[in-house]
């Protein structure tokens, strides 16, 4: 069937209401996208009440009722989105404004001066931080902790009888009773070049006179030349041993057994520390020292070589103090922390300067090590240069006395000889070796007995 065609009149009709149908939903469209571009005018005119945006706090550090050190620098909240200061005022530590930063999702509060034992609140107050929104939090963050006991200072110590058996506490030395001590004294020269000051009389005098609480007797290992180093003349190189240890004992001092070397000879240095301790395990006066300044000589190698040797030592000696060489002339104690010898309790690692040459970046190494944990011990020291000559730098040795007091590090300096050198202390071979004036001594002698004395 054909329907019939509408007229003229019909078609205007429908194409009117057609379009009256297309302007209801345009302007449906349009309120539809206003009250859209209202509410987003809205949400994004800083309205900082909003509780849209809810900071999730993730961590603290310290975590809650910690104890910290009181010479922390900051503690922190860390949330959950980048963060930004909105009122500094807002940010409280026991009640006061604290000194805070925002640093990405971390807000630090800086600390300074605490209180050693003290109970410390940190708050961040509502309103206190933002977001990249400009939302503000509306909850309260809080963070309580303590700080610790003030550490028992170091102790000075220059005899046996009051201290006992040394032993090693995480980086500390320690006597019997468990307190942190420090021992300061002198190292003689090369017993092979040197051997009139390995005596009782110039170790009696050292004791007395200048309040060394320490001695090193090193005894050279290669030298060829004169009579000879424990090489060439091992008889020699232990009567000047014995000579020191004896009188270390009888004075009671503590004394540094030094394999004075620069190379690895295994076997010669097990015999020599073999012998040293079935002589003296009973005593501890004795701290062994197994290499002197390795050099050209990797970790790995210098580990395994002082392995076996404390091997020897502790099969008879299981007590007394054991100083370990490091690498590039014992000063990358960096290098040995990295990589600790296991297995053996009183273990010390030795790091020597000059500080006329090694200057902060060996204090920081250094202090990389005790950060691992390595115990430190200082064998042999001075204010010239790495030659032994040279000018002093009394700025930078004044800097490091400072820092070795400061970590409870022991030190001995170098050297009682009458070498014609800046580090050597005697005047000259005219010089008695012991009972010295201030005219017997040279410069560096000086500077060392007023510093003992102290």
């Amino acid at each position: 069937m054909t329907l019939p065609r509408p007229c003229a009149n019909q078609q205007r009709v429908l194409v009117f209401f057609n379009t009256n149908k297309s302007l209801k939903f345009l302007k449906l469209k349009l309120l539809i996208i206003f009250c859209c571009g209202l509410s987003f005018l809205y949400n994004c005119s800083g309205n900082k009440n909003s509780q849209d945006a809810k900071f999730l706090l993730e961590s603290t550090d310290p975590e809650e009722n910690t104890v910290i050190s009181a010479s922390s620098k900051s503690v922190s909240f860390v949330f959950d989105r980048i963060i930004y200061l909105a009122d500094k005022a807002k940010i409280t530590l026991n009640g006061a404004s604290a000194n805070a930063s925002a640093r990405g999702y971390t807000l630090l509060i800086n600390l300074s001066d605490l209180e050693y034992n003290a109970a410390y609140t940190a708050i961040v107050e509502k309103g206190a931080i933002k977001d990249r929104e400009n939302h503000v939090n509306q909850q309260v963050y809080s963070l309580s902790f303590r700080t610790d006991d003030k550490p028992v200072p170091p102790e000075v110590i220059n005899s046996v009888s009051q201290n006992g058996f040394l032993s090693v506490k995480e980086t500390s030395l320690v006597n019997d009773k468990g307190k942190p001590v420090i021992l300061r004294g002198v190292s003689f020269g090369w017993h092979n070049w040197w051997p009139r000051f390995y005596n009782e009389n110039t170790v009696a005098w050292l004791k007395d006179d200048w309040k060394c609480g320490v001695v090193r007797a090193a005894i050279g290992v290669e030298p060829t030349d004169g009579v000879g180093g424990y090489l060439k003349n091992p008889t020699f190189a232990l009567d000047c041993l014995y000579a020191v240890v004896d009188a270390a004992i009888k004075n009671d001092m503590y004394v540094i057994v030094d394999w004075h070397s620069h190379s690895i000879k295994l076997e010669e240095a097990k015999a020599f520390f073999q012998l040293v301790a079935e002589k003296y395990k009973d005593y501890p006066n004795i701290i062994y020292e197994i290499f002197n300044e390795p050099q050209g000589i990797s970790w790995g190698n210098i580990k395994a070589y002082s392995e076996a040797v404390i091997g020897t030592i502790r099969a008879i000696d299981r007590k007394n103090i054991i100083l370990v060489g490091t690498p590039n002339w014992s000063q990358d104690v960096d290098v040995a922390a990295g990589n600790p010898i296991t297995g053996y309790d009183n273990l010390m690692y030795v790091l020597h300067f000059y500080a006329a040459t090694h200057g902060q970046s060996y204090r920081d190494k250094a202090n990389t090590a005790l950060q691992k944990g390595l115990p430190i011990f200082v064998s042999e020291c001075a204010a010239m240069e790495a030659t032994g000559n040279g000018q002093f730098n009394m700025k930078e040795w004044q800097t490091w006395l400072q820092w070795m007091n400061e970590h409870g590090i022991s030190w001995a300096t170098w050297s009682i000889a009458d070498k014609d050198e800046t580090c050597s202390m005697i005047k000259d071979t005219s010089s008695p070796v012991s009972g010295w004036k201030d005219s017997d001594l040279k410069e560096w002698g000086i500077i060392v007995r007023e510093e003992l004395r102290k």
